[in-house]
């Protein structure tokens, strides 16, 4: 007789679509369904067209719920007293066994209510940005309510010392890095690198420096241009492509006129099919003033694009410098075009570094070890 599925209510905001809503799909993918009953609760923007993720998931066979976050597009007050309600209804009629959060407004809503009905619950922390004031008050919040939880899952130890700062005990925390499928090993690698390169009119033997994810100030996105600037002063020939979307694509675009660099740079803003994206490029620069455990890095290495990334959070976790990638001090666009420069000259050092981030993905970043690590905290709880 087959033992009874663990019914987990899976709550986040998917409104962007960027790591944690990536992470949140490759585990989707891959959780073993016949133990557990993942049940997706989506918190939506209604007047919004529908989400990525949700298409996904349809995809993949699930069923789910969605929650409005807000009835109009003004500000409602009564936004998270209003959500939490209509969460706490569902939790309350589904009979779930365990809920698992992501995100600042997935937990302030959801582990509230996961108490209140003795549910027993987890949430993944991704980081903490306060890019504005509504953001650092729901980050307080967050760090209050986290700690209801039975488990919080830090996708790095630079994460697992704030929560720990924040009051969270450390017994209650578990570090789990994100993880990525191995890329190298799609046998359309080179198929994806001609047709994607031929589509935005590069040529074979161009070098080409690719920057994939959110488009905001954490990411340190000014030091690229301004590296970019002193290549071509320099006289070295390479092209940018960023491919990504957020609050500050508009004031790049600008500094990149400013810099009279337009014919280097190509923005592709957001993209879904990023597996045909990343053999494109030669290089991986990750200039970032703050990481969690970055996903488009992991990625980039399981591609076996050599990397160049800033020092910060995680990343000095997952890249040893001149080992498997290269690091860099934070804002130090000199330090990001040297890097750049002794890539794109010698191509027996950058072959080296892509072996090694693929033994790396294979080795620490699994996603099978990975998913199996977040079902045993299933498990735990």
């Amino acid at each position: 007789m087959m033992a009874s599925r663990t019914k987990v209510a899976y709550v986040l905001t998917p409104i962007t679509f960027g790591g944690a809503e990536k992470v949140s799909l490759n585990f989707l993918r891959t959780v073993d369904r016949n133990r557990f009953d993942i049940k997706p609760v989506l918190f939506i923007r209604p007047w919004e067209e529908e989400l990525y993720f949700a298409r996904e998931l349809r995809q993949l066979g699930y069923t789910f719920e969605t929650v409005p976050v807000a009835l109009k597009t003004d500000s409602d007050p009564m936004r998270v007293p209003r959500v939490a309600h209509r969460l706490h209804s569902y939790l309350k009629k589904g009979s779930f066994d365990l809920v698992h959060t992501h995100g600042y407004f997935a937990d302030i809503c959801g582990q509230p209510a996961a108490l209140a009905l003795g549910i027993n619950s987890i949430s993944t922390c991704h980081g903490f940005i306060a890019s504005d004031l509504k953001l650092k008050i729901y980050i307080r919040l967050d760090k209050y309510v986290l700690r209801m939880c039975r488990m919080v899952i830090a996708v790095s130890e630079g994460i697992r010392d704030e929560l720990v700062h924040s009051g969270i005990r450390d017994s209650r925390i578990t570090v789990i890095p994100n993880a990525v499928s191995l890329l190298c090993e799609n046998v359309q690698l080179l198929t994806h690198r001609q047709e994607t390169r031929r589509t935005l009119g590069i040529a074979p033997d161009e070098i080409v420096v690719g920057y994939l994810g959110r488009l905001s100030e954490e990411k340190g996105l000014i030091y690229l241009v301004e590296a970019a600037a002193e290549l071509r002063d320099a006289a070295v020939l390479v092209k940018f492509l960023i491919v990504g979307d957020g609050p500050e694509k508009a004031a790049l675009e600008q500094q990149v006129n400013d810099r009279e660099l337009s014919n280097l740079f190509t923005f592709l803003g957001f993209r879904t099919a990023t597996e045909k994206l990343y053999p494109a490029f030669d290089i991986f620069v990750l200039p970032s003033l703050t990481e969690g455990s970055p996903l488009a890095l992991l990625e980039s290495m399981a591609a076996g694009v050599p990397v160049i990334a800033s020092a910060v959070g995680g990343i000095p976790k997952v890249v040893t410098d001149g080992v498997n990638g290269l690091l860099v001090s934070p804002g130090d666009p000199i330090a990001i075009k040297e890097k750049i420069r002794l890539l794109s000259v010698d191509s027996e050092l950058s072959q080296r570094l892509g072996r090694a981030g693929i033994d790396t993905i294979k080795a620490k970043y699994n996603i099978d070890s990975w998913c199996r690590e977040i079902e045993q905290c299933y498990g735990r709880v």
